[in-house]
């Protein structure tokens, strides 16, 4: 059975990631990034095409923070806080619950070095050309570790040696 996890950054640069896991262990990733006025209909294609196992899922989509800084206003603003909503509302469509969460809450946990102890890296990094992707990795793979889907990356001694060299911070 595949369990799965989903991750998003809304924004007019919306990024999605979508994980999948066999026994804990990462099978399959796919990282994108589709505009604004595109996402909804790129996540339900993803979902149609590729989602509708049974196994655990977890989604979380990346809660839009107000406030007086700098982007928190104005026409990006407004597309974000639709987007949450939106994505929110297609994913519970699919049978997902997903969670919203601050950045805040993730990106501390989800750092770099946990994105890439766990697999999730490419071509160009963990930050390059897919920013907004990768900041979505962030979301599914802790919203992964915390519905029991993957242990921590960073703790996890395999039998067969990968990630050995990885010790308890």
């Amino acid at each position: 059975m595949i369990d799965s996890s989903i991750g998003i950054d809304p924004g007019p640069a919306t990024g999605m990631c979508f994980l999948d896991y066999h026994e804990g262990r990462l099978v399959g990733r796919v990282l994108l990034q589709a505009d604004g006025s595109t996402a909804r209909y790129v996540l339900r294609a993803m979902l149609t095409a590729y989602y509708g196992g049974s196994g655990r899922r977890s989604a979380s989509v990346e809660r839009f923070v107000s406030g007086r800084s700098a982007g928190s206003a104005g026409a990006d603003a407004d597309v974000t806080r639709q987007l949450v909503m939106e994505l929110t509302e297609e994913l519970q469509l699919f049978g997902y619950s997903p969670v919203i969460r601050p950045a805040a809450d993730v990106k501390p946990w989800a750092t770099d070095k946990r994105l890439e102890a766990a697999g999730i890296t490419g071509e160009s990094g963990v930050h390059g050309k897919l920013r907004d992707a990768y900041d979505a990795a962030r979301h599914a793979l802790y919203g992964a570790k915390i519905a029991g889907i993957t242990p921590d990356p960073l703790l996890r001694r395999k039998e067969d040696g990968e990630h050995a060299s990885l010790q308890r911070p």
